[in-house]
């Protein structure tokens, strides 16, 4: 049996192979093995983390083996850019990502475990329909807007983010960070480099792994809504309250509404009204009479009116029970088969992976198979060859995830939800009500495939040169099929047009490259590793979109059933082509181990260009391994408290031309009717002179292990972009309101903290914890003159109390960071009397949807002037005069914060016990504000019918004078714009 020399832990999947011969193993799970042997045989044992044993059998029927453990963690291999490298020698800023984070959790792409583990990598969750990719950015971006996803590498193929990858084919995540490390990349590494590896068979018997995970996923809401009962009070008095300063609303009270008493459950014969049919039946609230009284015996509830005194009939209504699933599943399994020998290793895999949305009937699938093979052909002669296949098809809510979202949580308690037959009702409409209705009306299917075929060579001309020759083909096909059968538009209305549509779209990526690699070693102190390579990149799109209607009945969705009369069908097609073609090189040199030098350089000639196509991307990184030095092996060491030390520093350059399209800069062109013809007008400008933007990034780093148990990093980053492409308005008299330019420079700073604690290994215990957090801040350098302060472009004016004058702010300037947040300050609400005079007597607020004035202001207007006006009363917000002119206007927002985050970061613990692991991990981003504009929008009952939330137990009332909140206004957009204004109180 094979175990751990420090914690006696038994060590599973160690390959054990007898010297000189094909003949290996890996043993089992609790360290055993058995194998045929002669006494004069040697086993050779290695393990990841472990240091190589050999042993010589003898007349030894059974062997203890105990492994000891790199003591240099940094000894460990990691992926760089065609290649790989010991952690020791590297230079350049790679983080890799802990592998036991893809063996846990459920996840429907691996960007999602990036979240909180490796420093300086900020993950946005966006989306939360199923199998939704998070939003990935590193070192704040490289767009003005603190954006840029970094280039994603399987396999040595780029992939368009991590769409459709099994996070269980997963053998390694490394990130590229800064410009040394991603310089072999050139163009397309400006925002960083992912780089996946998939896993790859291994040497020993076949191996057979099967996994089960599932997951349950809960919605988080962060709105408590109102029941029935209580949504009614409110919004009657709601209304009440508007009412005094726009009396026509007081109609709403009695019409056909959520809160209205104009509903009714029978007409006048009778008969029950279906809500399907008729306006009148879609609402419950009703005055109690005779015509309704039997629904009491039905669950109906009944309450006093707070505007009225009389008697209400209502039906409390949990649409959200209807639309939503109170709780989503997530399904991922997996079998995979791996072996092989010193000829030829294998790996296979099948995966299958589900998610269900939370929205009724939403779902994500996706079926996945790898097979990844080596074989030495000769002995100078290795091939690699590899099949990734990926089969997803899914189902998005009807009208958008936003939209169901806000309607399934925000839907007006008293819908009657179904009719007297038990039928659902569709509510005011079928986008503002409920959408089960026609659910199984509208026909979805939306599928993709993407097969992936890899074949390199690697042919070991003399023992310390070797040539890699490789190709990369990949295919993704989409399609999208959308019928939309008769269905309910709104009571009474029924849409019978029977549009379908449909789409098909296909890509097909080449990669072709050569790599010509060189070792050698010198007096056995200078060691030097180069590379030289070239590469091809060729990614061809075509697709196209068709749409009719009219087909003949609910049965036949296929266009070619659809109306062939005019205007009935249309078509539309699209291609798109780039190509890249790359040289490029690297040299690594160390000296002892001690001295560390890495020289990059790249070279690409990109298509999308015109006149500036060819770029080239240096890098430089430097490193000192301290604890090599023999002047402070008495500090520094194996056995002392500072195990490794090594500082690096790196500088390089790279290119970025992300986002602009394959003909973009030579312009384009639509169809234009004049005085009855039709003709070809420009519509976007040609940029032939557009470069490259090029970035430059210097860093310093520190690297080191303590305690034999305590991984710490540290590094320190500048990176400068100049000629950033962007978008820039043009006057209106161009005649083109945009242009793609060079559009300034930009500088990213920031500073990156990461610590692992492994404290405590023993044979059944482990127990580690991990800790990262990172610092980033982005500055506009330089925009084009155009004669304004700063060279600003958009932002807006606010009053300055140091300078005691007019200031822009926001938008794009020089010196400033162009993601930042103001509004109106709210200094109080108004609860006296007195509070009211002091704060309104002589003051003007314009920002509401008329201009605010105190009571007696408004008294000695006319009545006509009255329409431009409404009066401050108590329960309103106090606005902060920032300039204390007396008028409350845009000049008075102040500085709310950075709208991106300043720090990043995250931490988790794992503990093992025996077979059992428990982990936990967290992400955290601090130093930023968000406006929180649903709760503002709810509380401020902005669309005037959907429900509000708790928090209005919390407004002005007489009776609750210290509230939190201002008074509750139905619509308040319409009135003071107490809750819908910008305000500090929501951010």
């Amino acid at each position: 049996k094979i175990t751990d020399a420090k914690t006696g832990e038994l060590l599973g999947n160690v390959t054990v192979k007898v010297k000189g011969s094909s003949q290996s193993l890996q043993t089992n799970a609790d360290g055993t093995f058995s194998i045929s042997t002669n006494p004069n045989t040697v086993l050779i044992i290695t393990s990841t983390g472990y240091r190589p044993y050999e042993v010589k059998v003898g007349q030894l029927n059974q062997l203890d083996i105990k492994l000891e453990s790199k003591v240099e963690q940094m000894d460990e291999v990691v992926v760089v850019g065609y290649g790989k490298m010991k952690k020791s020698n590297l230079t350049g800023s790679v983080s890799s990502l802990d592998k036991k984070v893809l063996e846990t959790g459920v996840r429907s792409n691996p960007a999602s475990a990036l979240a909180g583990t490796i420093p300086g990598i900020r993950v946005q969750q966006t989306s939360g329909r199923p199998g939704a990719v998070p939003t990935v950015v590193l070192r704040g971006g490289t767009t003005y807007g603190g954006g840029g996803t970094p280039l994603v590498i399987v396999d040595g193929l780029i992939r368009n983010g991590f769409n459709d990858i099994n996070q269980n084919d997963i053998e390694s995540i490394d990130v590229l960070k800064d410009a040394s490390a991603t310089a072999i990349y050139g163009a397309r590494a400006a925002n960083g480099v992912i780089l996946i590896t998939t896993k790859r068979g291994k040497e020993g018997v076949s191996n057979i792994t099967l996994s089960s995970k599932v997951g349950v996923n809960k919605l988080n809401n962060p709105f408590d809504f109102l029941s029935a009962k209580d949504y009614l009070n409110w919004s009657r008095k709601g209304v009440q309250v508007s009412g005094q300063y726009q009396p026509s609303q007081l109609n709403q009270l009695t019409s056909v509404g959520p809160f209205g008493t104009g509903n009714k459950y029978k007409d006048d014969k009778g008969n029950i009204l279906d809500g399907n049919l008729t306006s009148n039946a879609v609402w419950s609230t009703m005055l109690l009479d005779d015509t309704n009284r039997e629904l009491l015996q039905q669950g109906w509830q009944t309450m006093i009116d707070p505007v009225t005194g009389k008697e209400l009939i209502f039906k409390d209504f949990d649409y959200a029970k209807y639309a939503l699933r109170d709780a989503s599943l997530t399904q991922d399994y997996n079998i995979a088969l791996q072996g092989g020998n010193d000829k030829g290793k294998y790996y296979g895999s099948v995966g299958k992976y589900n998610e269900k949305g939370m929205p009724i009937n939403t779902f994500y699938d996706r079926t996945t198979f790898v097979l990844n093979g080596e074989y030495k052909v000769k002995p100078w002669l290795h091939s690699l060859s590899g099949v990734n296949f990926a089969y997803t098809k899914w189902r998005d809510a009807i009208n958008g995830e936003g939209n169901y979202m806000t309607r399934a949580l925000g839907a007006p308690p008293t819908m009657r939800g179904t009719n007297a037959n038990g039928d659902l009702l569709v509510g005011r409409d079928y986008q503002d009500g409920n959408p089960l209705v026609n659910d199984d009306k509208f026909i979805r299917k939306n599928l993709n495939q993407k097969l992936t075929l890899t074949q390199a060579f690697t042919i070991n001309f003399l023992e310390n040169l070797s040539l890699r020759v490789s190709g990369n083909w990949f295919f993704n096909q989409s399609t999208s099929e959308s019928f939309n059968k008769d269905y309910i538009a709104s009571p009474g209305n029924y849409v019978r047009t029977r549009n379908s549509s449909a789409s098909y779209d296909k890509i097909y990526n080449q990669t072709y490259n050569a790599v010509l690699n060189y070792r050698t070693e010198i007096a056995s102190s200078h060691h030097i590793d180069a590379m030289l390579g070239s590469e091809f990149f060729d990614t061809y799109n075509n697709g196209f979109t068709a749409a009719g209607s009219g087909a003949p009945t609910d049965d036949f969705m296929d266009l070619g059933l659809t109306s062939p009369e005019a205007n009935k069908r249309s078509i539309d097609s699209y291609h798109d082509r780039q190509r890249i073609m790359s040289y490029f090189g690297r040299v690594n040199y160390d000296y002892k181990e001690k001295y560390l030098l890495t020289l990059t350089a790249r070279r690409d000639g990109y298509s999308t260009l015109l006149n500036n196509r060819w770029g080239t991307f240096p890098g430089v990184s430097v490193g000192w391994a301290l604890h090599r030095e023999d002047f402070l092996k008495d500090y520094l060491g194996t056995d002392k408290v500072v195990n490794t030390l090594k500082l690096r520093a790196s500088y390089g350059g790279n290119g970025n031309v992300s986002g602009i399209g394959s003909y973009t800069l030579q312009g384009s062109y639509g169809t234009h009717k004049y005085d009855g013809q039709v003709g070809y007008t420009m519509s976007t400008l040609s940029i032939p002179n557009l470069k490259w933007e090029s970035l430059i990034t210097k860093e310093v780093g520190l690297e080191s292990r303590i305690l034999n148990k305590i991984d710490l990093s540290l590094a320190y980053y500048h990176r400068t972009t100049k000629d950033k492409i962007a978008s820039l308005s043009l006057p209106a008299s161009a005649g083109f309101t945009t242009i793609t330019t060079n559009n300034g420079d930009m500088q990213n700073q920031g500073v990156e903290i990461g610590v692992n604690y492994q404290m405590l290994r023993r044979k059944d215990w482990d127990l580690s914890f991990n800790w990262n957090t990172a610092y980033n801040k982005n500055k506009i350098l330089k925009l084009p003159f155009n004669g304004v302060e700063n060279n600003r472009q958009g932002g807006l004016q606010v009053y300055d109390p140091k300078s005691k004058e007019l200031i822009w702010v926001g938008g794009n300037q020089e010196g400033q960071d162009p993601n930042v947040a103001y509004a109106y300050e709210a200094i109080g609400i108004i609860r006296t009397k007195e509070q009211l005079d002091s704060y309104a007597l002589q003051l003007k607020d314009l920002i509401g949807a008329r201009t605010l004035v105190h009571p007696d202001v408004y008294n000695a207007l006319s009545s006509s002037e009255k329409n431009l006006y409404y009066p401050l009363a108590l329960g309103d917000v106090m606005w902060k005069d920032v300039n204390g002119d007396g008028i409350i206007n845009s000049y008075d927002r102040v500085y709310m914060g950075n709208t991106v985050p300043r720090w990043t970061g995250g931490f988790g613990a794992a503990l093992r016990w025996k077979n059992i692991n428990l982990s936990t991990r967290f992400d955290y981003a601090l130093g930023y504000v968000a406006y929180d504009g649903p709760r503002a929008w709810f509380l401020g009952m902005m669309q005037g019918t959907f429900n509000t939330t708790t928090s209005v137990f919390d407004t002005w009332t007489p009776e609750n004078p210290n509230a939190k909140y201002p008074t509750y206004y139905w619509a308040d957009q319409l009135f003071k714009n107490n809750t819908s204004r910008e305000s500090s109180t929501f951010h």
